[in-house]
């Protein structure tokens, strides 16, 4: 499982020219389920994106790397399933996207992180795009920072 975690001040996606999800200040996830991942994955990585230390302290601004998504005021969490994390381009100019998982599989996995990430921050506070669909996603990443994380590393 691969994730990349952006720490945003907004972020929103788009299906058919519709905003469907958006968030405030907190994270714009994109996830991607290989076909070697397991609900171990999951746990690991929800567990992961819920601790991570990446914002300040709000009595100190110069305080950075202090607080977790779920001690800020307001946090949110706007998750995106992306297959295309999962690309290989080692050869030739194609992406293989053979290790990311088939759809069917996919989604359960995914819904376990999304159900893991509400249960510890609340229903309200984590927002998802659209399973499958072709999707617009817009953000202003704060910091800028970027982090990746990979359940196998």
């Amino acid at each position: 499982m691969k994730i990349v975690l952006q720490k945003v001040s907004q972020a929103s996606v788009t299906v058919d020219n519709k905003i469907i999800s958006q968030i405030n200040k907190g994270y714009m996830l994109l996830v991607g389920i290989s076909t070697e991942d397991t609900l171990e994955d999951v746990n690991k990585l929800s567990n992961k994106v819920l601790s991570l230390r990446i914002f300040p302290n709000p009595d100190n601004n110069d305080d950075f790397w202090k607080l977790n998504i779920k001690q800020i005021e307001h946090g949110q969490i706007l998750s995106v399933s992306q297959f295309t994390l999962l690309a290989k381009t080692k050869k030739g100019t194609k992406p293989d996207f053979h290790m990311a998982a088939k759809g069917h599989i996919a989604i359960d996995l995914y819904n376990h992180f999304l159900t893991n990430l509400r249960k510890e921050l609340g229903e309200a506070n984590v927002k998802d795009g659209q399973f499958g669909a072709m999707m617009s996603c817009g953000l202003t990443n704060e910091g800028p920072i970027t982090i990746i994380l990979d359940s196998k590393n």
